[in-house]
């Protein structure tokens, strides 16, 4: 997956009873598209109406949504099975 620029970053929001039946390959591209969004709207360049046309989505990591969407998405991975790395 490429990494965004402006609006192409905007990840959709999601209810915590639909990450829990996403594989975990899906739910891991949702955390890197999360770590990819702009630190705040401060320091983006996008204009009002182009934030405003996203309003549904995350766009910033100052908002709130973005912080329950990642600690929802760290919780349902914690839950998923884990491998041991082989040495």
């Amino acid at each position: 997956m490429k990494r965004g620029h402006g609006l192409a970053r905007a990840v959709p929001r999601m209810k915590r009873q639909e990450l829990d039946v996403l594989p975990t390959g899906a739910l891991l591209a949702r955390l890197k598209r999360l770590r990819w969004c702009e630190d705040s709207r401060a320091n983006s360049d996008l204009s009002d109406e182009e934030v405003a046309s996203v309003a549904s989505s995350i766009l910033f990591k100052e908002d709130a949504a973005w912080q329950a969407a990642y600690a929802d998405l760290k919780v349902v991975l914690a839950s998923r099975e884990h491998l041991e790395n082989n040495p």
